[in-house]
C-alpha cells in the first residue's frame, strides 16, 4: 500500500526532463482547471442522486397505477441496485483501461435512456428491466468519479473534494421530493422524463470540457500527446515536451490484477472496506426505499411524506460538508463518529415516531450521519488504492457494497409485508451503524497504526 518515488519533478536525462505527475498536482492549488473538473463531476452524481430518488417518491402511485402490492415494489428497488453491482465492478476495469472520462461518458448516457425508458414502461417486467439498466449506468459513475478526484485534486484537499462530489447524489435525491411538491405531484412519468434531461444535457459537456485523469495518462506512453493537452491547462505556464518522460509517486505494476487489492496490509483492509460499505449501504438504502411510504403510514400527508423523506437529503449534504474536511483533518476515524451519532439518532427515532416535527428533525440526522458516511468510504478507496488500480477497487468496495443496498429494500419490504409496526422498520438500521463503527475502527488501526492520532493520519493520506 505504500508509494515510492520513482524520480523527483524536474530530474533531467538526455531525452529531456523526468517530470512527476503526483508532484506537480499536489504542489498545484485549486484552480479553475481542477474546480471544472470537479463541478463536472458533481453534475455527473445529481443525475446518480436523482435517479435513485425519484424511484421512493413515485412508488406509492406506481403500485397503484400496477395495480401491485407495497411488499411487491422490493424488486423494482432491488433492480437498479443489481445494476449498479454490475456497473461498478465491470467499469472498475474498463476505467483502468480506456479511462474515468470514457466511463463517467457512457454512464451518464446508459442513464439518460433508461430513464426515459422508465417514464414510458407500460407494465412492471419493462419497468423492472429498464431499472437494472440505469443502476449498470450508475455503477459507471461511482468508479471513475473517485478516481478521477483522487487523480486531479491536490493531496491537501484531496479527501474534502472527493466526498464533495459525492454530494451531487445528495442533491439530485432532493430535487424528485422538491419537483413532486411544487409542480407534477403524483405524475410519476413525469418525474422520469425530467431525470433522463439531465445526462442528456450534460454529456455534450463532459465530452467537450471533461479531461482523462493525468495519472492514468502518465501510465499508458501511447497516450503522452493527451497528457501534454491536459497537463497545460492545468499548469497554463508549463511547457511539457515530447521528449520529457512522466512518473507518478507509486511503484510500477505490470498489469490490471485484482491480486493487488489484496497486497501486503491491503489484504485485510480490502475486505473489511467492503464490509463497510455493505453496513452503510444497507442502512442507506433501508431507510431510503419505503421511507415515504412509511410516514404515509405515520400520518403524514403525500406532500408531506415526499418533504420529509427529502430531509433525509438535506441532512446528507450538511454531513457531507462536515466530513470532507474532517476526513482531510483526522482521517477515517470521523467515520466512527458518524456511526455512533447514527446509532444514538435511529434508537430516538424508533420510539419518536408519534412526534411529527421530532421526525423530521431525526430524518435529517440520519441523513446526516448514513449520507454523509456513504461519501467519506468514497473518499477512503480514492486515497487507498493506487492509481494503475484504483478505479478497480473502487468498483469491488462499491459492487460489492450493492450486497447491502440490495439487501436493504428487501428486509424493508418484508417488514411491510409482515405490517411491522414503525418502531422495527427505524430499529434495523442500529445494526449496520455498529458494524459500520467497528470495521472502520480496524481499517483505521490496519491501515495507519494507530485509531486516534489526527497527525500520523493526516501523513497517510496523501
Amino acid at each position: 500500500m505504500a508509494v515510492s518515488p520513482q524520480a523527483d519533478h524536474g530530474a533531467r536525462t538526455t531525452a529531456g526532463k523526468i517530470i512527476n505527475i503526483s508532484t506537480i498536482i499536489d504542489e498545484q492549488p485549486l484552480n479553475r482547471f481542477s474546480l471544472s473538473v470537479f463541478a463536472l463531476c458533481f453534475l455527473a452524481m445529481i443525475s446518480d442522486g436523482y435517479d435513485l430518488g425519484v424511484i421512493g417518491i413515485g412508488a406509492p402511485t406506481i403500485v397503484r397505477d400496477f395495480g401491485i402490492s407495497r411488499a411487491e415494489m422490493s424488486p423494482i428497488f432491488s433492480a437498479a441496485l443489481f445494476g449498479l453491482f454490475v456497473g461498478a465492478l465491470s467499469s472498475g476495469f474498463i476505467g483502468d483501461r480506456i479511462g474515468r472520462k470514457r466511463g463517467i461518458i457512457g454512464g451518464c448516457l446508459l442513464i439518460g435512456v433508461a430513464t426515459f425508458g422508465c417514464g414510458v414502461a407500460q407494465n412492471f417486467t419493462q419497468l423492472l428491466i429498464l431499472r437494472f439498466l440505469t443502476g449498470i449506468g450508475l455503477g459507471a459513475l461511482y468508479p471513475n468519479t473517485t478516481a478521477m478526484m483522487a487523480e486531479i485534486i491536490p493531496a491537501k484537499h484531496r479527501g474534502t473534494f472527493t466526498a464533495y462530489v459525492f454530494m451531487g447524489i445528495t442533491v439530485g435525491g432532493i430535487i424528485p421530493g422538491a419537483v413532486s411538491a411544487a409542480f407534477v405531484g403524483s405524475d410519476w412519468r413525469l418525474m422520469f422524463f425530467i431525470g433522463s434531461a439531465i445526462p442528456f444535457v450534460l454529456v455534450p459537456l463532459l465530452i467537450v470540457f471533461l479531461p482523462e485523469s493525468l495519472k492514468l495518462l502518465a501510465l499508458k506512453p501511447h497516450r503522452k500527446p493527451e497528457l501534454l493537452k491536459w497537463l497545460t491547462k492545468l499548469c497554463p505556464g508549463m511547457r511539457p515536451s515530447m521528449d520529457d518522460t512522466y512518473v507518478l509517486n507509486e511503484k510500477k505494476r505490470a498489469g490490471l490484477s485484482v491480486a493487488v487489492l489484496f497486497e501486503g496490509k491491503a489484504k485485510l483492509i480490502t475486505p473489511i472496506l467492503w464490509v463497510n460499505f455493505i453496513a452503510i449501504m444497507l442502512a442507506n438504502f433501508f431507510i431510503n426505499s419505503y421511507l415515504t411510504i412509511v410516514l404515509r403510514s405515520l400520518g403524514f400527508s403525500t406532500a408531506e411524506a415526499s418533504l420529509t423523506a427529502s430531509l433525509f437529503y438535506s441532512g446528507g449534504i450538511c454531513g457531507g460538508l462536515l466530513i470532507g474536511p474532517a476526513m482531510d483533518w483526522m482521517g477515517p476515524m470521523v467515520l466512527a463518529i458518524y456511526a455512533l451519532i447514527g446509532i444514538a439518532s435511529a434508537a430516538v427515532l424508533a420510539m419518536a415516531h408519534t412526534n411529527h416535527l421530532l421526525v423530521q428533525a431525526l430524518i435529517i440526522v440520519m441523513g446526516f450521519v448514513v449520507l454523509a458516511s456513504q461519501l467519506g468510504l468514497n473518499a477512503v478507496v480514492g486515497m487507498l488504492y493506487p492509481t494503475a488500480v484504483r478505479s478497480i477497487g473502487t468498483g469491488f468496495c462499491h459492487s460489492i457494497g450493492r450486497i447491502g443496498a440490495i439487501g436493504g429494500p428487501l428486509i424493508a419490504g418484508l417488514l411491510m409485508a409482515g405490517h411491522v409496526d414503525s418502531f422495527r422498520f427505524f430499529i434495523i438500521p442500529i445494526v449496520p451503524l455498529a458494524v459500520a463503527l467497528v470495521s472502520i475502527l480496524l481499517v483505521t488501526r490496519l491501515w495507519i497504526g494507530k485509531v486516534l492520532t489526527p497527525e500520523k493520519m493526516r501523513k497517510h493520506l496523501v
